[in-house]
């Protein structure tokens, strides 16, 4: 008979042994699962995205959706003519004021030439030309006024083409021709403007 010993136990050490299958089997049922967690994430995510693009490709597909896109689209292309319409107008506008021969301080200068006794009964500004009728108490005043006229640097030439007496006054017509003077009217007509007192 065999003695019991009840603090064996204590006494022997006992050796942990790892079971190497169990560690595969482990292992390898946790991979599956995680692929298999992975690939239903995935088609969920796939299920998901394909919903989004079917309600996107019906928006896309929409006829009053293309209409109003279309609409955008024309009004956008009319906008941008038009910013180039006034683009264009501006830069007109801007050469016209650098290269225009008649302006206010053209005006004053031929005001500041009149000397006390003519009076203008009108003025007419072609685009080659100015044309000045009036009248004058002598032909002093009118020989003054010529002289004067030709002393402002945009005239090229200023002369007397009709003068005659009344019976208080002398009647003239002054034509005057224009320095620097471009022709880019419509259909080569002048324009007329006329100034009268």
């Amino acid at each position: 008979m065999k003695d019991l010993n009840f603090f064996e136990s204590y006494l022997d050490k006992r050796e942990f042994s790892i079971n190497k299958e169990f560690i595969y089997y482990t292992l390898s049922i946790l991979l599956i699962l995680s692929i298999l967690i992975y690939s239903i994430y995935n088609q969920i995510k796939i299920r998901i995205i394909s919903k989004d693009i079917y309600r996107l490709r019906v928006t896309v597909e929409d006829e009053r959706t293309n209409k109003k896109v279309d609409q955008v689209s024309n009004k956008k292309e009319e906008l941008d003519e038009l910013k180039d319409f006034v683009e264009k107008i501006k830069l007109l506008d801007n050469t016209l004021e650098e290269e225009s021969v008649i302006d206010n301080r053209l005006l004053e200068a031929i005001q500041y030439s009149l000397p006390n006794e003519i009076f203008l009964t009108s003025i007419s500004i072609y685009t080659e030309y100015i044309e000045i009728i009036g009248v004058a108490e002598d032909k002093w005043s009118i020989a003054d006024l010529v002289g004067n006229l030709g002393r402002i640097e945009e005239f090229k030439e200023v002369f007397i083409s009709n003068i005659s007496k009344g019976d208080i006054y002398y009647s003239f017509v002054i034509n005057i021709g224009l320095k620097d003077v471009n022709m880019d009217g419509v259909n080569g007509e002048d324009e007329v403007y006329e100034e009268t007192d």
